[in-house]
């Protein structure tokens, strides 16, 4: 969102792999996924700054993997919420 939207955009949080990997286990977490909903979070962003998105186009992309592996057990030995 604020890559595009905000203009934040030098490097996107794939680009760095620890940030990214954390992004995902957060998101592997239970209950985590069932309380984000992208296309509510696109349509209000893009949909309501009309200063920043005079148009209004909210964007289809882009395509995220949450679900995937997030192998942050490589870094201390177990993920945080196995801690």
């Amino acid at each position: 969102m604020y890559y595009s939207h905000f203009k934040c955009n030098l490097r996107r949080i794939a680009d760095y792999p620890n940030l990214s990997s954390w992004l995902r286990e957060l998101y592997q977490w239970p209950g985590i996924a069932e309380t984000v909903d992208f296309e509510h979070i696109k349509g209000h962003y893009y949909g309501s700054h009309r200063t920043i998105n005079p148009t209004g186009i909210i964007p289809k992309g882009p395509a995220l993997n949450l679900q995937a592996t997030h192998d942050r057990e490589r870094l201390s030995g177990k993920g945080i919420w196995q801690q």
